[in-house]
C-alpha cells in the first residue's frame, strides 16, 4: 500500500513538469470531448464534483469515489446533453460496491459532431460524414482505513474522415470524512496516456490535475470547491452548492448552482454560471442542468440515475438479517440509505 501511495505521489509531482498551465497552450490537445463533464447534478454544480461523486459518474470525476456507493449496492447513470448546433453528448455508466471496501465500474462517453457536408477542392458536394468521439472506461477502487484509492483505464477513439485511437488512465484518491464528518478531500489525475494520431499529425490528450473538496454545512446543504490544472490551459476554479428539501419520506427535491472560472474566461457573454435541480424518488433520481455558453447559447443536460439495493433491503423486516438489532432505525421504516458513508446519502 505504501508503495502504491508513493507511486501516486510521483504522478502528482510529474504533472506540472509535463503541463503548460497557460492559455497559450489552447488547441494543443486532441479528444477534447473528454473535458465535458458527465451527469446533470455535477454540471449544475459547476463541475466541482471530485469529492462529491457518489454514483456511476464517479468513474469520470474520481474513480476512488466509487467506494461512496452504499455497501453491496450498485448505481447506473444515463445522460443526454444536446450541445451546440446539432452536436450532442451522451453518457452511460454503471458502478457497484461489493462489500464496502471494493468497487468497480464501467462507462461509455459518446460525442457526436452532427452531420457535415463534404466538398471537393472546387466546392462540389461529395456527400456527408458524421464525426464522433467515444471513450470506453473500466475502473476499480479500494477503501483503506483513512482514504480510498481508485484508477480507471479508457479506450479513446475519434472519427473524422479517418480515425485515431489511443488509451489513457485516471487515478484518484478520496479521504474519509474529516472535521466531525463535515469535510472530504480529493485528488485526481485524468487522461494520462498516449497521443491521438491522424495521418502524420499527433496530439496529446487533455490531461489535467484536480484537487477537490466538499463540505457539509447542514444535513440538507453541501458546498464544493475544485481547483483544476489542465495541461492545455491556465488553472481554474469551480464552485458548487446543493440544497435538499425533503418533500416526504421517500421524495427529495434538490436545488443546485455552480460557477466555473474557466468558462468565464474562455467564452464571451454570459458564461461560467450553471443552475439545476433534481428529484429523488427512493431508488431513482432525475437531474437537470442549464449552462449558458455565452454567444453560443444555452446547453441542457438531463440525467437519470438508478440505485440497485441488495435483496435484503426489500424483504420484510423480520426476514432481513443484514442489519443487527443494535441498529433499530432499520426496523422502524427509516430510509435504507441513512447509514451510507457518502455525502449525498447523509443529506437524504
Amino acid at each position: 500500500m505504501k508503495r502504491f501511495i508513493a507511486i501516486f505521489a510521483l504522478f502528482i509531482c510529474a504533472v506540472p513538469a509535463r503541463a503548460d498551465f497557460n492559455k497559450d497552450a489552447k488547441g494543443t490537445t486532441a479528444a477534447n470531448f473528454l473535458k465535458l463533464g458527465v451527469g446533470a447534478r455535477a454540471d449544475a454544480m459547476g463541475g466541482a464534483y471530485a469529492a462529491v461523486a457518489d454514483d456511476a459518474t464517479a468513474l469520470y470525476w474520481n474513480p476512488s469515489a466509487m467506494t461512496q456507493i452504499h455497501e453491496r449496492s450498485a448505481s447506473a447513470t444515463l445522460m443526454h446533453a444536446p450541445y451546440v448546433a446539432s452536436t450532442f453528448y451522451d453518457y452511460v455508466g454503471f458502478a457497484k460496491n461489493f462489500n464496502g471496501t471494493d468497487a468497480w465500474g464501467t462507462s461509455l462517453q459518446y460525442f457526436s459532431a452532427g452531420t457535415i457536408t463534404e466538398t471537393d477542392s472546387n466546392g462540389f458536394d461529395q456527400g456527408s460524414f458524421t464525426p464522433y468521439d467515444l471513450a470506453l472506461s473500466g475502473g476499480y477502487a479500494h477503501r483503506f482505513q483513512k482514504f480510498s484509492l481508485g484508477m480507471s483505464a479508457k479506450y479513446i477513439r475519434s472519427q473524422i474522415l479517418t480515425s485515431a485511437q489511443t488509451a489513457a488512465v485516471d487515478f484518484g484518491i478520496l479521504s474519509v470524512p474529516l472535521l466531525h464528518d463535515h469535510l472530504r478531500l480529493a485528488g485526481v489525475v485524468t487522461n494520462l496516456g498516449g497521443k491521438m494520431k491522424f495521418d502524420q499529425e499527433s496530439d496529446r490528450l487533455p490531461m489535467a490535475y484536480r484537487l477537490g473538496s466538499a463540505y457539509q454545512f447542514t444535513k440538507q446543504w453541501v458546498g464544493s470547491l475544485d481547483v483544476a490544472m489542465p495541461i492545455d490551459n491556465k488553472p481554474y476554479m469551480a464552485l458548487g452548492t446543493e440544497y435538499l428539501w425533503p418533500v416526504s419520506r421517500s421524495w427529495n427535491f434538490a436545488g443546485r448552482a455552480g460557477l466555473n472560472s474557466q468558462s468565464m474566461s474562455d467564452l464571451n457573454g454570459l458564461s461560467g454560471a450553471s443552475f439545476g435541480f433534481g428529484m429523488d424518488f427512493e431508488s431513482i433520481a432525475v437531474d437537470y442542468a442549464l449552462q449558458p455558453l455565452g454567444d453560443l447559447g444555452l446547453t441542457h443536460r438531463l440525467s437519470v440515475s438508478f440505485r440497485f439495493l441488495p435483496a435484503a433491503a426489500i424483504l420484510p423486516k423480520h426476514e432481513s438479517n443484514m442489519h443487527p438489532a443494535e441498529y433499530p432505525e432499520y426496523h422502524d421504516l427509516q430510509p435504507y440509505f441513512d447509514d451510507s458513508p457518502s455525502l449525498r446519502d447523509k443529506l437524504e
